[in-house]
């Protein structure tokens, strides 16, 4: 319910490397299994972690990377279902259940995003192909013709910016190349699954290319309601087209075109837990029966089924989105490397809910959101000194634009049943009440809960920012880099109680000038340092030590119901200290990386309480603080030449230092969505059945220990230890076709995504699911 919360509750009362397969950017021919690596392209790593390409494991950067055949070997489509297999990071569509299916709040480290609403920026940013997805709507999709995915923990904030304190996901689709080739892949399994992909690559000239992507995903839900309809289904269809222009040897023009469009029902959620007797439920049916205006509630439904649900209220997921990039490559005759990112996307964005997973209305929540953002980059890379000194400099500029409306109806007809009871309810007289109840009562609007918030957000943010490392002798080198960001933020929000028909807040610029009126407007100029000392024992052997300071941008209350809570935020920071070890060991066939980490995070975003003269208020402010260590390893092997093995091990100690006048928390609460343990185990053999085309067998095993899916640390609302198991069995019958059978969540583990309790005062905790055990068969075919 995320900032939803607030009002409710005012008005109750190092690791690194993870995987090193990589596919180059081309494609290969039809004498090639194009499903499967040599040994020696199994070792080795190119990333863009310092928008450079550089050798992963000879970077002092704490990165997890994911290419394509990563993906493929664990059933993986989504950031979502990859999240399992990837060390200290959590991901999550709902939030704090927003009912959202394509959100992407991502959490690294103890940092992140708990809510998709576009007043609060993330804590870890998501790039597609070097282009910022400002707002979680629409931030999961189809990983289908990825080329690689960057995981960088820790902040960001010296290359990529604010927002990045958690870390940042970095997406890179596969370009077009000078080649004409096609491909597709079929896949039908559970749920009655239908997907179809298909790609193909057209080399137009000598110096023109493109490609082409389709992709059609269309399955059931597996939650289903009492009317028969489903939620967790999937209905999407998504289509992205590129072209290359080779104007001269050393100047490159790329123009990507996309456009995505989503029709699902609401996130899976059923009824966990309820109460018949919650305090809202109990008030709502004493008043209704003294005035006679309508029936009290029912008792709740709640079933044996993990997956069925009473609901009959609102249930819908959708997107339309759309962007286009000019990216501009430019070797210099000093060999300078100039590269250029023009980017301009949109999307429009409706998810909801049924709070009570019931046919009465106690609770439903409905979104609708429209952004557009433009942005520009331009960097410039180099070396000089014979290379000992490496250098990049670069510009930013990000414009946004966000209509947010916010429709919430919790206990809907609570204040008519207050309005036709004869008086207060204390027994004081109408004309001077001291509680709630009675015709033109003024403290029934208090529990007016079916409220309406409009809100409207500006955002500009410019920045500069350099990189450097300079090679003091064959073994020791520093880095050094800083960002210098300047951003303008402004909010103009209208909020109702829709059933008394009473404004509440009307900050817009309509309103400039009165009282409590007007656009709420807040600028910050912020440096972001980070720096660092590295020794190469040899060029298998290499330790680092690093800090680095990032930023998360202020920003607004996006609920406010009064104007105490009509305010602003400030950023907050975080500031990390990582020392790593990376390594090559038994003739390169082993690679190890372990990282250890320790994190101040200050001025949190959390939301606090402020003492009026109408009781107490909350709204997000800055004032948390916690301190969060741990350590992470991983490794990826080649015992023999028909074997790989890779797994990865974090611990994470998140502590509340402070908490300031937090009413959610207290220093002994637990981190949301930051699991002590994680782990992961894959195994991949090649069954040499076939001299050419081998079967082959890869086993996934991700394990996660005890999470709290909402900042009260309710036990019905978290999830207990599991470990997820996906396998998959592929074989190459020809060099262009290739059958895969696969099972995700092979062992059946009922997984949450979120969940919640308001048992005590809304009589219902919801559960939202991950789907259980999922089997399918692919067929994919080159032409």
């Amino acid at each position: 319910m995320n900032n939803r919360l607030p009002c409710i509750t005012r008005l109750c009362a190092g690791c690194v490397l993870f995987s090193s397969i990589s596919w180059a950017d081309t494609q290969p021919d039809s004498d090639n299994d194009v499903f499967a690596l040599s040994i020696d392209e199994l070792m080795e790593v190119t990333v863009e972690a310092r928008k450079i390409k550089e050798d992963a494991l000879a970077i002092p950067v704490s990165i997890s990377v994911m290419p394509e055949q990563f993906l493929r070997e664990r059933n993986v489509n989504t950031l979502l279902e990859a999240a399992y297999f990837i060390p200290n990071i959590d991901i999550t569509t709902v939030g704090e259940n927003s009912g959202c299916t394509h959100c992407a709040n991502i959490t690294i480290r103890g940092i992140g995003q708990v809510d998709p609403l576009p007043t609060v920026d993330p804590s870890v940013g998501l790039y597609l192909d070097g282009v910022y997805y400002a707002r979680s709507p629409g931030g999961i999709f189809d990983l289908y013709d990825v080329r690689q995915i960057e995981v960088l923990r820790g902040p960001q904030g010296a290359i990529f910016g604010k927002n990045t304190i958690g870390g940042a996901v970095t997406i890179y689709t596969h370009d077009p190349v000078a080649d004409t080739f096609a491909d597709g892949e079929i896949t039908l399994g559970a749920f009655e699954r239908r997907d179809v992909r298909m790609r193909t690559n057209l080399e137009l000239s000598d110096s023109l290319s493109s490609r082409l992507t389709f992709t059609h995903l269309n399955r059931d839900g597996f939650v289903r309601r009492e009317n028969g309809e489903f939620e967790g289904g999937q209905d999407e269809w998504a289509i992205t087209a590129k072209f290359r222009y080779q104007m001269t040897p050393n100047l490159t023009a790329q123009l990507s075109l996309d456009q995505r469009r989503i029709n699902s029902g609401s996130a899976p959620s059923i009824l966990a837990a309820k109460n018949d007797q919650a305090d809202l439920l109990v008030l709502y049916n004493d008043l209704v029966t003294q005035s006679g205006i309508t029936d009290p509630y029912p008792p709740l439904q709640i079933f044996d089924s993990s997956h069925q649900s009473a609901s009959l209220g609102t249930n819908f997921n959708t997107l339309d989105q759309s962007g286009a990039l000019l990216s501009v490559a430019w070797q210099t005759p000093q060999q300078w490397q100039v590269k250029s990112l023009t980017a301009y996307r949109e999307f429009y964005a409706t998810y909801g809910r049924d709070f009570d997973n019931n046919p009465v209305v106690i609770g439903d929540t409905q979104d609708f959101q429209r952004q557009f953002q433009f942005s520009q980059e331009l960097n410039i890379s180099g070396s000089a000194l014979d290379d000992q000194l490496s250098w990049l400099v670069g510009l930013f500029h990000f414009d946004e634009h966000i209509n947010h409306l916010t429709d919430l109806v919790f206990i809907g007809g609570l204040y008519e049943a207050l309005e036709n009871v004869p008086g207060p309810l204390d027994g004081s007289p109408l004309n001077n009440p001291t509680s709630i109840g009675g015709p033109g009562n003024p403290l029934n609007i208090g529990l007016d809960i079916d409220s309406g918030f409009d809100n409207e957000v500006d955002i500009k943010s410019t920045a500069i920012y350099t990189h450097a490392k300079y090679a003091l002798t064959r073994h020791w080198a520093f880095h050094l880099g800083g960002r210098l960001t300047f951003e303008d933020k402004m909010q103009q929000v209208q909020s109702d109680a829709d059933n008394a028909g009473v404004i509440l807040i009307d900050r817009t610029l309509q309103t400039q000038g009165q009282k409590n009126g007007g656009p709420i407007e807040r600028s910050w100029r912020v440096f972001s340092p980070q720096g660092g000392l590295e020794y190469h024992f040899s060029d298998k052997h290499f330790v680092y030590l690093s800090a680095s300071r990032g930023f998360k941008s202020g920003g607004f209350n996006g609920i406010p119901n009064s104007p105490t809570s009509a305010q602003p935020f400030d950023p907050e920071y975080l500031t990390a200290y990582e020392l790593g070890y990376k390594t090559k060991l038994l003739s390169d066939t082993l690679q190890l990386s372990v990282a250890a980490f320790d994190m101040q995070h200050k001025a949190m975003q959390l939301r606090g309480g402020q003492s009026t003269e109408a009781g107490l208020e909350i709204f997000i402010d800055n004032v948390g603080e916690t301190s969060i260590r741990g350590i992470e390893a991983s490794f990826e092997a080649i015992p023999a030449h028909d074997w790989h093995l890779s797994g990865n091990l974090s611990y994470t100690d998140a502590q509340f230092d402070s908490v300031g006048t937090a009413t959610q928390v207290t220093t002994d609460s637990t981190v949301m969505r930051s699991p002590r343990w994680t782990a992961a185990f894959g195994l991949r053999y090649h069954w040499p059945i076939a001299q050419r085309h081998p079967l082959k067998v890869s086993l996934n095993w991700g394990f996660r220990s005890k999470t709290y899916n909402d900042v009260y640390n309710t036990e019905l609302g978290a999830q207990g230890s599991f470990a997820l198991l996906n396998a998959r069995i592929s074989h190459a019958i020809t060099a262009q076709m290739e059958v895969a059978l696969f099972v995700r969540n092979l062992t059946d583990k009922r997984v949450l995504i979120g969940g919640n309790d308001f048992t005590e005062v809304f009589g219902v905790a919801e559960h939202y699911l991950a789907p259980p055990r999922e089997w399918g068969v692919s067929l994919s075919y080159q032409f």
